[in-house]
């Protein structure tokens, strides 16, 4: 079996980022266990072709500090971190890679990803 891999698809997973791992830390244990699940599936995810019950789109008209270059700005994804649509997690897509940057309940994350 051979795997295409291009520009829009998600190679790898960043969880170090200290506010993710804060915030992580202070979810429900059910949300944490299906969050994991969710984190799991976007590994080889197509950004352009993810299932509708992720949710996972850009944010409109909100760019945040690169990872690889924090004064340069880029876009910032968000998905469902549960089915229930209350809590979401956000991250930036820089070379194949997913840094995340927060997680939260869902208008949170959507104020401030």
């Amino acid at each position: 079996m051979s795997v295409e891999i291009d520009g829009r698809v998600i190679r790898g997973l960043d969880i170090t980022a200290d506010t993710f791992r804060s915030r992580w830390k202070d979810l429900p244990d059910n949300v944490q266990l299906a969050g994991k699940e969710t984190i799991k599936s976007l590994l080889f995810q197509n950004l352009d072709t993810a299932p509708r019950k992720l949710h996972l789109h850009p944010l409109v008209s909100k760019l945040v500090p690169s990872r690889a270059d924090p004064k340069k700005k880029v876009p910032v994804w968000t998905f469902h971190l549960t089915p229930d649509d209350r809590w979401k997690a956000s991250f930036t897509f820089e070379g194949g890679v997913a840094h995340f940057r927060v997680c939260g309940k869902h208008d949170v994350i959507d104020k401030s990803p």
